[in-house]
């Protein structure tokens, strides 16, 4: 049985995944602070649970530190929106 690792800035998983492909590559980048990492991730989740019928629900993050972790839970409104049907009228 083989194996390898791979040192990588990022991976993504999951049934979601493959619709977030694009986001991700266009808007991650090397340097955020923890606070838009965090964004960046709900925006991330809240993309493919659009799109995924197999996703949704809530948005758990969390952000590991040598201090310890932190965690955080969105919920209905919280939860970042972007398809047009979802916005508010202008």
């Amino acid at each position: 049985m083989g194996g390898m690792m791979v040192r990588q800035s990022f991976a993504i998983g999951g049934s979601g995944s493959s619709y977030i492909y694009g986001y991700v590559d266009a808007t991650y980048r090397e340097g955020m602070t923890k606070e838009e990492c965090l964004q960046f991730t709900a925006n991330a989740l809240a993309l493919a649970m659009e799109r995924d019928g197999s996703s949704g629900g809530v948005i758990r993050l969390a952000a590991i530190e040598e201090s310890g972790v932190e965690r955080q839970v969105l919920l209905g409104d919280q939860i970042p929106k972007f398809t047009i049907a979802t916005l508010p009228p202008p």
